[in-house]
C-alpha cells in the first residue's frame, strides 16, 4: 500500500464526504466539537482524521456539509517521563505534539482532507477532556453539539438526523449517545447496579416518524461520541445548576456519571427524568461507535492497521517532508490561555455580535 495516498477501502469519503448524503442530518444545526492531546502515535494525524472521516461518513456531519468542527488541543506539562493519560510529556513528547499541532492547522487550510475548514483552537494549560471541552462549548453557537474525541470513532451508520428530528419535539431528551460495547442493551446491563429496586423499570421510548429506533434510558453518563442540547452542557455540566463540580484534569463520566449512579441508588428510577440522557439504539443492535488507541503504534503495514483504519487519508513521513510549510503552521493557531470562565463566552459571543444567544444579566453562570 502507498503510505501517503487514501486509503483504498473508503476512497470516496476519505476526504470527508459522506456516503450518507440521502440521509444527511440537518447539519447547520450542529457543531462538532472535538478534543485532542497528547499520545504516542503524533506527529501522525491518522487518529483525528479517521475520526472526523468516520463522522463525516456514517453521521453525515462534517466541515464539508456545513458543519462547523472545532478542534480543541490541550496543553500539556513537560516532565521528565511522559505519562499521556495525565497531560504529561517528555521533550521528545513535546516536540512531537507541536509538530502534531503545525499538521493540524496545516490540515485546516487543505482542500483535500477531512479536516478542511476546522477551526483550531490551542489550550496553553492543560485542562484534562472535561475542561478542554468546556473552552470548545464556550464557543457553539447551534442548539446542538456533537462531542468527540480524538479516538472514537463511528463504527457503522448512525442516525443523526432521527436523533435530531425526535430531539427538536421532544424537550424530555437532552443528551443521546450511540451505542458503544459498553453501552449496547444498556438498560439489561445497568439492573445489577440497583438491587434495591427489582427490574428498575425505565422503559424505552419509541416514536411513530422514527420506527426502528428506540431511546434507552442511560443511567450513567458516558463520554463517549454523543449529541446533546447545547444548553445542557452550558447548564447542567459547567453551569451554576452544574450537577457535579469537575476537577481540572476529570473526565465527565467519572464526576457526572458517579453523582448518577449515586442519585439513582439512593431515590430510584423516578431520578432519571432530570438527566433526560439517553442511548439510541436501531434494529442492528450492535455498537455504533468504538475507541482507537491512539497510544498503540500506527504500521500501516500491520494487519491490523486496515481494521483501525479504514476512511482516512494515510500520510507517511515522507508526505509531511515534501510540504515545508507545515513547519510553524501552529503559530497561527487561536490560543487559549488560563482555564476559561463563562465571561469568555460573554466575550466571545459579542465579538460575532451574537449578543441574542446571551444569558439575562439575572442568569449568569459561572
Amino acid at each position: 500500500m502507498a503510505t501517503d495516498t487514501l486509503h483504498p477501502f473508503m476512497r470516496d469519503d476519505a476526504r470527508g464526504e459522506t456516503s450518507m448524503r440521502g440521509d444527511a442530518p440537518e447539519v447547520t444545526k450542529v457543531t462538532i466539537v472535538l478534543t485532542t492531546s497528547p499520545c504516542r502515535s503524533h506527529p501522525s494525524t491518522m487518529l483525528i482524521e479517521e475520526t472526523v472521516s468516520s463522522i463525516a461518513r456514517h453521521a453525515g456531519a462534517s466541515p464539508a456539509t456545513g458543519t462547523r468542527l472545532l478542534v480543541v488541543c490541550d496543553g500539556v506539562k513537560v516532565r521528565a517521563k511522559s505519562k499521556f493519560r495525565s497531560g504529561q510529556v517528555d521533550e521528545d513528547g513535546a516536540a512531537r505534539y507541536e509538530a502534531y499541532l503545525d499538521r493540524l492547522a496545516w490540515l485546516a487550510r487543505d482542500e483535500t482532507g477531512p479536516l478542511r475548514g476546522a477551526e483550531i483552537l490551542r489550550l496553553e494549560e492543560r485542562h484534562g477532556f472535561g475542561h478542554a471541552l468546556k473552552r470548545g462549548v464556550m464557543r457553539v453557537t447551534t442548539p446542538y453539539v456533537l462531542v468527540a474525541q480524538h479516538d472514537r470513532v463511528f463504527t457503522r451508520d448512525a442516525p443523526m438526523r432521527a436523533v435530531l428530528d425526535i430531539m427538536e419535539t421532544d424537550e424530555s431528551v437532552a443528551c443521546v449517545g450511540f451505542p458503544t460495547k459498553t453501552t449496547t442493551s444498556h438498560d439489561k446491563s445497568h439492573r445489577s447496579r440497583f438491587p434495591g429496586y427489582g427490574a428498575f423499570d425505565l422503559p424505552r421510548r419509541s416514536y411513530d416518524e422514527h420506527p426502528g429506533l428506540e431511546l434507552v434510558p442511560l443511567t450513567q453518563f458516558y463520554d463517549s461520541m454523543h449529541v446533546a442540547r447545547t444548553s445542557f452542557y452550558l447548564s447542567f455540566v459547567y453551569g451554576q445548576k452544574r450537577w457535579a463540580n469537575l476537577p481540572v484534569g476529570a473526565f465527565i463520566e467519572d464526576t457526572l456519571g458517579q453523582k448518577m449512579l449515586e442519585d439513582l441508588r439512593r431515590n430510584g428510577p423516578s431520578a432519571h427524568a432530570k438527566y433526560r440522557t439517553f442511548i439510541v439504539e436501531d434494529d442492528d443492535k450492535t455498537p455504533m461507535a468504538g475507541h482507537i488507541d491512539g497510544h498503540d503504534p500506527i504500521d500501516p503495514t500491520s494487519p491490523a492497521f486496515a481494521r483501525r483504519f479504514s476512511r482516512a487519508p494515510v500520510r507517511s513521513e515522507s508526505y509531511w517532508r515534501l510540504r515545508p510549510d507545515v513547519v510553524g503552521a501552529a503559530r497561527a493557531v487561536e490560543r487559549l490561555p488560563s482555564l476559561g470562565h463563562f465571561t469568555e463566552r460573554a466575550r466571545y459571543l459579542r465579538s460575532i455580535s451574537r449578543e441574542d444567544l446571551l444569558p439575562p444579566p439575572s442568569s449568569s453562570r459561572n
